[in-house]
């Protein structure tokens, strides 16, 4: 069975994003797999964020801004579930594979490069609790039964 692709979305992707993949990463099993990009995305993640991953454990190798066009190539992965992680709205044109088959919208704060340890701590706790419950009630299931809002 192939693996669920869920796709986190920010402004950056340099916040919240790259923390949603490695959480998920990490927490999701064999049947998830994680990726993130941004709208404009920045040059590096967020060194508070990398901290933030490593004192909760977390790998931090790999993690790199991208941009969202980067998953219109033929070869990169095509989203089964889209988590948007800012207001703003996705590319336009839409990638060829949107809508995915599910897109939620959550609101992240991302305290941005300026932030301090205490707000990317928050943030880091809002999105593994918000991923524990998506796990949990089947929103990232391959085909989920019901997929309540989130």
């Amino acid at each position: 069975m192939d693996a669920t692709t869920v796709l986190f979305v920010c402004a950056r992707n340099a916040g919240p994003s790259p923390m949603a993949e490695a959480y998920l990463n990490e927490v999701g099993g064999p049947n998830l797999r994680a990726f993130s990009a941004g709208l404009d995305p920045d040059e590096r993640v967020d060194a508070s964020v990398l901290r933030t991953l490593q004192a909760a454990g977390l790998p931090v190798d790999g993690l790199a801004p991208k941009p969202l066009e980067i998953f219109t190539l033929p070869h990169a992965p095509r989203p089964d579930v889209v988590v948007t992680l800012t207001p703003r709205p996705l590319a336009q044109p839409a990638p060829a594979w949107w809508p995915p088959k599910r897109h939620f919208i959550w609101s992240v704060a991302d305290p941005g490069p300026a932030g301090g340890r205490a707000a990317f701590a928050e943030m880091f706790l809002a999105l593994t609790e918000r991923i524990d419950r998506a796990l949990a009630d089947g929103s990232f299931a391959r085909e989920p039964q019901s997929v309540p809002a989130v």
